[in-house]
């Protein structure tokens, strides 16, 4: 009885575990990294991005891993409200695009930050894990 009690607790953890892993699906892994970037922790960040990450804001400058979570970590960026509204994933095998709006308050590099912005993520399957590769921004108008 024990060993069945034991098994069918192990069995309701893994559940639970693949329902919060980041990684699990192309919108997990989206939703993972705004949540990141709401609660300006760089370490969601890291698990959902690739070693070659890259970002493009909505004013052209582009941005690759290191110097993101160097914003983020170091409270550079800082986002005080968020929600991320109207995804859509599109899905090609192990890759998959994802786009939707982010409605975002807050400061990067203490400019202020309050706009809607219409973004477009690219995710890939990296050893079995859905992986942000790259994120685009567009000011919405």
């Amino acid at each position: 009885m024990k060993k069945i009690l034991f098994l069918a607790i192990l069995l309701v953890n893994t559940a639970l575990f693949a329902q919060t892993d980041p990684s699990a699906t192309p919108t997990d892994c989206t939703n993972a990294f705004f949540k990141g970037m709401l609660d300006e922790n760089g370490t969601i960040i890291e698990k959902v991005i690739t070693d070659d990450f890259t970002i493009i804001s909505y004013d052209g400058m582009m941005a690759d891993k290191d110097l993101v979570l160097q914003g983020v970590n170091g409270g550079f960026v800082v986002i005080e409200t968020a929600t991320v509204e109207d995804l859509r994933v599109r899905t090609y095998g192990d890759a998959a695009v994802v786009t939707g709006t982010w409605k975002a308050k807050g400061a990067i590099q203490g400019n202020t930050l309050s706009s809607q912005i219409v973004f477009s993520a690219m995710c890939v399957k990296v050893a079995g894990n859905w992986k942000m590769a790259n994120m685009q921004f567009t000011a919405a108008q």
